[in-house]
């Protein structure tokens, strides 16, 4: 029987500084069929619970190939609304491999949290549900901020670029292994959002899902053999270095996002079992 966990994910606004513990008036609540929203204002209420369903349906079509089933319980969501940018962070607890309880915090102006923070908040749940216990840090933030607005994906290839340019990068075998968050935590976002993004570009994201699982299992030099073709975790590293040099010499090229925020646009491959 496995223990029952407590984990956390957190979403940092560009200002690197969120508060999640400041007292704030909760005054409105807006019930869908997963989640449960407390807001200042009856409106904010229902956008952030209307987009958090459609958020939930269409980000697990991308990732899982199908849609989630209604959750036994909604997932609550607190909703603070402040002038700046937006953040958030979801607890969860599990117990024998399936998801116990969680719970969200989104904070910020309004249209950054829809846009942004409450995409991430909510892959966070969709990746949890598919591992029924914690994803490795890298993978879990890095793939989540794939489902943000343009605007932060490019803040981020930034934020990859700057590191790689005074190589402040780790390798990859140091980073699949990171327990907690580390003290320079946008280097961090940074290279685990690059990373993800690499490897969903070569082969979507229910392959990402089944290299982060097998990777856990059964080792990431042999997860990154069986589902992209290399050697080991030290061909991938360079893969990805050649592939970030190419990206940077045509910062033309869009980054990648999540369909979420084009209603549509992008499908997943084949359903990850």
């Amino acid at each position: 029987m496995d223990a029952r966990r407590a984990w956390s994910s957190v979403r940092l606004g560009a200002a690197l500084v969120v508060s999640f513990v400041s007292p704030v008036c909760l005054a409105a609540s807006y019930r869908t069929t997963n989640f449960e929203v407390k807001a200042p204002t009856a409106e904010a209420a229902r956008k952030v619970g209307d987009h958090a369903e459609e958020c939930r349906r269409t980000i697990a079509v991308a990732w899982l190939g199908r849609e989630l089933d209604d959750w036994a319980r909604p997932c609550p969501i607190q909703v603070k609304i402040t002038g700046g940018e937006a953040g958030g962070v979801t607890s969860f607890g599990f117990d024998r491999g399936r998801v116990s309880d969680q719970s969200m915090t989104v904070e910020g102006r309004l249209d950054r949290i829809l846009a942004s923070s409450l995409p991430h908040e909510i892959t966070h749940t969709i990746f949890a549900a598919f591992f029924g216990g914690p994803m490795p840090r890298w993978a879990d933030e890095g793939a989540s901020l794939l489902s943000e607005d343009r605007r932060e994906l490019g803040r981020h290839d930034q934020i990859a670029a700057d590191l790689v340019a005074r190589r402040g990068e780790i390798s990859l075998a140091e980073l699949f292994v990171i327990d907690e968050y580390p003290k320079d935590l946008m280097a961090f976002y940074g290279q685990g959002y690059s990373i993800s993004r690499f490897l969903v570009e070569i082969g979507g994201r229910p392959r990402f899902l089944r290299f982060v699982r097998d990777g856990l299992r059964s080792g990431w030099d042999q997860a990154t053999l069986d589902h992209y073709g290399l050697a080991d975790v030290r061909e991938l590293d360079r893969a990805w270095r050649s592939w970030h040099r190419g990206l940077m010499a045509d910062r033309r090229t869009p980054p990648l996002h999540d369909p979420v925020l084009a209603y549509g646009d992008l499908q997943a491959d084949h359903p990850v079992n």
